[in-house]
Order: structure tokens, then C-alpha cells, then sequence
């Protein structure tokens, strides 16, 4: 790809190889709904499964901190997997092609961990099932970030990269809906979205023509490289670190309410863990809708206009300002109102944040690889905001209860950091 901005580092990403024209929707479409299972599969347990299963397993006054730490080993070692499994499947020779066999591999791990995590009846076996599903299902998602960079054409990148990220937030909707479903049930609750994954996933791995022989000029993977899927050249590349600087600071805001909100509305609006995830369903609705709304829109008039930057700081002062709103919600019905802009603000920013980060990627060769960095700059934050979250909410808790006033108002001032820093950025687009 070639543009006449200067200050954009672009990257001879390839056209969809091997499929015909019109399936190339065909393919879009089953690499959006893919996305959206396995992330529904990630984000139920975290959005609602998760708070109901520890409530059973330890008392009340220590279920934040025990999710605190949970969740943060969780994505620690998620954050660790994923660009590793990039860089693996980037170099993957086997039989069955380059990219389908973590996809497969990824979906069936993350699916029996969330069954072992469903029935565990100690935080030890929760421990270990989430670490588990959450390695399993960034395997899949490493895999189809390759696909994303590797095989949709670069005109559709702001809709189709759009479409990917609304379905985070449909997939937090569709956890909240199959809690109120399922309940009391909680075993089932885990592990309907991982089966559902795997069907889903399987009908991808089927229709993409995948080929050892696509790995071409890419040495085989060794230790060395285990290390490098962790770097990428900072001076050559300013404005793919920039921009990953950017999305690590704009996902530590979001994954404050992605990961605290139920906790928030049972211990500071006083609802009643049985009935809490009636309240997510309608916030994370409302929101998903303001969502939906500001992806399609902006992913059209990205992919139009070609620019990407200002969208990208708009979102985040958008999201930080909601976020601040948030803080000072006095009702739950104000917090859901506010939860609205959020929304918003990440339809818009979702809609053009992965065609950036696909357009800056400073080696094709490597998509995998480098998708998979891009990604660890978003699970980054689900690893460092549960265990900062825990501190901030501790600040003069013992008088007034959990201060999730500093712990939005913190996550709000974050995004915003976010937008600012896209101004060193190069490039005007």
C-alpha cells in the first residue's frame, strides 16, 4: 500500500490470497463472528461469571481482591502467550496450514479450562482454568489477527476492523444475557460461549485456504525468536509505537469498567448478586448500541477519507470524559447513562484503531507477530488495572466504603493521556 503522507510508515500488507471475489465477504464475516465467540467466551466470565462464581467460594469483603488476582494472573499470562502464538504461527509449516491449527488448538483449550473453572470449588482451580481459557482463547485471537493483516483487502480494513472490535462489546452483552439465561447454573454459564466458539471457529478454519506454503522468506522459530516476538524496531517504526502507547493507555480506561462494573453495582448501588446481571444486561445493551452506532459510522467515513489519527483522539477524550461522569454516577441509572458515551467513544475508536495499528505494522512478513504486539498493548491493561484497581479502591475504604469514585476518575484520566499522545504522531492521517 502507498500514500502520500510522508509521515506514514505504511507496509505492503497482501490482498486476501486465493480466495475469489466473492467470497471474500464470506470470509470477512465468519473472521467477525469468530471474533465475537471468543471473545463473548473471554469477556462472560470477566463481566459477570467470574464476581457470581467467587461470591460462592470465598466472603464477600475479599471477592475483589481474590478477583483482582485472579484476573491479573490471567492476563499476564495471556498477554505473555499471545504474541509468542503470533510469532509461532506466523513460522507454523504443519499440514494443516499456517494459521488453523491455533485456531483449533486455542478454542478446545480455552473451552475445557472454562469447564474446569465452572466446576472448580477452590480459588486454586479458578486460578488455573482461567489462566488456561485465557492462553487458549488469545491463541485463536493471535491467529485471527494474522488473518485480519494477511487476507482482508486493505479498503475494507476500517469496516471489517470495526465490526471486530463492536463485537468486544456485543460480546460483553451476550455474557450479561446468557448469565440472566442460565442462572443459577453457573457451569453452564461457562461453558455455552466456549461450545458455541468452537463451532464457530471450525466453520473459519474450514473455509480459509491456509498453506504451509504461505510461509515464505520467514525463518523457522527458535528461541531467539521467542524473545523477538516481544520487539519490533522502536526508531525505525515511531508511529506504530506511538500508536501502541496510545491503545495501552485507552484500554487501561476501558478495562476498568469492563472488569469492576458488576462489582460496583452490587457493593456501591447495593443490588443484589442474583439479580445484578439484569442491570449489566441493560448497560451493557445501551452501551453496545451506542457501540454498534459510532463503529459502522466511523469505519465507513475512515475507510472513505483514509484518516485515521483524529478519530483516535476523539474516542479517547470521549471515553475518559464519560469515564469521569461515570465516577461521579449518584444513581445506578446515571452510571448507566454515562456508560452510553463510553460506548460511544469505543464504536469510534474501535472503527479505526485496528486499520491503524494493520497500516503501521513494520514487517508483513511477520503479521502474526506484529498483530499479536498490538494485541498485547490491549491485554496489557487486563493484567495491570486488577491489580491497581484493588489499591485505588482500598484508598479510605475502611470509612466510606470502596472508592470507585478515584478508580473511574484514574481510568478516565488515562484516556485521555491516550488521545494526547497520538499528537506524536508523524503522520496527519
Amino acid at each position: 500500500m502507498t500514500t502520500a503522507d510522508p509521515g506514514l510508515e505504511p507496509v505492503a500488507i497482501p490482498a486476501v490470497e486465493g480466495l475469489p471475489k466473492d467470497n471474500r465477504t464470506i470470509f470477512s464475516a465468519l473472521l467477525v463472528l469468530s471474533q465475537f465467540f471468543v471473545l463473548f467466551s473471554v469477556l462472560t466470565p470477566v463481566v459477570v461469571a467470574l464476581s457470581i462464581k467467587l461470591t460462592t467460594i470465598v466472603p464477600p469483603e475479599e471477592v475483589a481482591g481474590v478477583q483482582g488476582l485472579v484476573g491479573g494472573l490471567t492476563a499476564l499470562c495471556s498477554i505473555v502467550a499471545t504474541p509468542i502464538v503470533g510469532n509461532l504461527s506466523d513460522r507454523t509449516r504443519s499440514r494443516f496450514g499456517r494459521r488453523r491449527p491455533w485456531l483449533i488448538g486455542g478454542v478446545l483449550l480455552g473451552t475445557a479450562a472454562l469447564l474446569l473453572v465452572g466446576m472448580a470449588e477452590t480459588v486454586l482451580f479458578v486460578l488455573v482454568g482461567s489462566i488456561l481459557a485465557g492462553v487458549g482463547f488469545n491463541a485463536t485471537a493471535a491467529a485471527i489477527g494474522g488473518l485480519y493483516a494477511d487476507r482482508v483487502p486493505t479498503k475494507w480494513h476500517g469496516r471489517v476492523g470495526a465490526l471486530i472490535g463492536v463485537a468486544t462489546n456485543f460480546a460483553a452483552i451476550a455474557g450479561a444475557a446468557i448469565a440472566t439465561a442460565l442462572a443459577p447454573n453457573i457451569v453452564l454459564i461457562f461453558v455455552i460461549p466456549g461450545v458455541l466458539a468452537i463451532i464457530v471457529v471450525s466453520i473459519l478454519a474450514a473455509v480459509i485456504k491456509d498453506s504451509k506454503d504461505d510461509v515464505q522468506g520467514v525463518d523457522r522459530f527458535s528461541v531467539s525468536q521467542m524473545f523477538k516476538s516481544f520487539t519490533w524496531p522502536v526508531r525505525q517504526s515511531h508511529d506504530f509505537t506511538v500508536n501502541l502507547v496510545s491503545r495501552f493507555l485507552i484500554w487501561m480506561g476501558y478495562t476498568a469498567i469492563i472488569a469492576f462494573q458488576a462489582l460496583l453495582f452490587i457493593q456501591h448501588f447495593g443490588i443484589a448478586p442474583a439479580n445484578v446481571a439484569v442491570y449489566l444486561l441493560a448497560a451493557t445493551g445501551l452501551s453496545g448500541i451506542a457501540t454498534l452506532i459510532g463503529s459502522v459510522g466511523g469505519g465507513w467515513i475512515t475507510d472513505k477519507t483514509d484518516k485515521r489519527r483524529g478519530f483516535v483522539m476523539f474516542s479517547g477524550l470521549l471515553m475518559g470524559a464519560a469515564l469521569v461522569l461515570y465516577a461521579f454516577a449518584p444513581t445506578v441509572e446515571f452510571a448507566i447513562g454515562a456508560g452510553v458515551f463510553i460506548g460511544l467513544g469505543l464504536g469510534i475508536y474501535l472503527a479505526v484503531d485496528l486499520a491503524l495499528a494493520t497500516r503501521l505494522i513494520p514487517d508483513a512478513r511477520f503479521t502474526g507477530r506484529y498483530m499479536g504486539i498490538v494485541q498485547l498493548a490491549s491485554n496489557l491493561p487486563q493484567s495491570i488495572m486488577p491489580f491497581l484497581a484493588p489499591l485505588l479502591l482500598a484508598v479510605g475504604a475502611a470509612q466510606a466504603g470502596p472508592n470507585f469514585l478515584l478508580l473511574f476518575v484514574v481510568a478516565g484520566v488515562l484516556s485521555i493521556l491516550g488521545a494526547f499522545v497520538m499528537l506524536l504522531m508523524r503522520t496527519t492521517r
